[in-house]
């Protein structure tokens, strides 16, 4: 269902037309916009990444990586889901996956940078886009599969955020998250990038259950790369910040093949149900549990 950022009302339409009080969302560079432009205040993307983004998102061994986990995940977790929200979608390139793997289901992304919907709309993807901030979604027991891929950490009230996916998502269905991962890794790059803060297991863990979740999976990521990790973190004492991020995303292609074959093995572990213990990234699979007065319950 929908939810009125007006009067707050839930409703069931195919318009955002408030039923209530007549309120009707504006449209922003032709998305539905639930921000208000004081609202961008709350952005702390940089948003001169899109453009290095856009570039390499689907053929980097990082991101075609983490899209290809997030595929997985989601056929192992939730095989009967019909639909789909990535909070923060960026340039779309978990989206793109999404449809190629699930051209069935109902794919939507939201973001709250202008610049990275124009990226995720020139994909044709299909897809609902909304300009949302994540800390005031405007559903109620929509999606099947709500995602948020390193996201919770550029906002401040993170908890405010786990609960809104709480309600937005259908019960018995999910939310599959991933987050930088030990504080000890936090450098310039995490600044550069408008991080807030980087996770550690037990606290993400424990404020995903606080929103009302039920935690099925935990897992580090690009565990076996962790040692050039902290190389690169060493690297920015010795040379430019910008010089040193470049670097770290134009890679020759035989070094990103090489480093495509080491996460494709991290998943394959994972497949497996393995959790790795460290990583860069920190995964977490939790589960909405369907209420015993509810007869309308969703086998996703």
């Amino acid at each position: 269902m929908k939810n009125c950022i007006n009067c707050s009302l839930c409703f069931k339409s195919s318009t955002w037309h408030c039923p209530h009080c007549g309120f009707l969302p504006a449209q922003y560079d032709n998305h539905v916009s639930f921000v208000c432009e004081e609202g961008i205040a709350a952005d702390t993307f940089n948003p001169k990444i899109f453009a290095k983004y856009a570039t390499i998102d689907t053929s980097h061994f990082w991101f075609s990586a983490r899209s290809s986990l997030i595929v997985d995940l989601v056929g192992r977790h939730f095989s009967k889901a019909t639909s789909m929200l990535e909070i923060g979608c960026g340039t779309a390139a978990v989206l793109q996956a999404m449809k190629g793997a699930y051209p069935a289901m109902a794919l939507s992304g939201s973001d709250l940078s202008v610049e990275g919907l124009r990226y995720s709309s020139s994909k044709k993807l299909g897809a609902n886009l909304y300009r949302m901030d994540a800390t005031e979604i405007p559903f109620t027991e929509h999606f099947d599969i709500i995602g948020a891929f390193d996201v919770l950490e550029h906002i401040e009230d993170d908890r405010l955020v786990l609960r809104e996916l709480y309600r937005a998502c259908n019960p018995g269905g999910g939310v599959i998250l991933a987050v930088p991962q030990h504080r000890w890794l936090w450098s310039p790059t995490d600044e550069y990038a408008g991080h807030v803060r980087r996770y550690t297991r037990r606290e993400l863990v424990t404020k995903v259950e606080q929103a009302g979740f039920q935690v099925e999976r935990v897992t580090s990521f690009v565990s076996l790369l962790l040692p050039l990790m902290l190389l690169s973190r060493l690297k920015q004492r010795l040379m430019p910040l910008q010089k040193e991020i470049d670097e770290g995303f134009f890679i020759s292609p035989g070094i990103n093949r090489i480093l495509r074959y080491v996460l494709s093995f991290e998943q394959f572990l994972i497949s497996r149900d393995m959790s790795l213990p460290i990583g860069g990234s920190l995964f977490v699979v939790a589960r909405k549990k369907p209420q015993p007065t509810n007869s309308a319950k969703i086998d996703v």
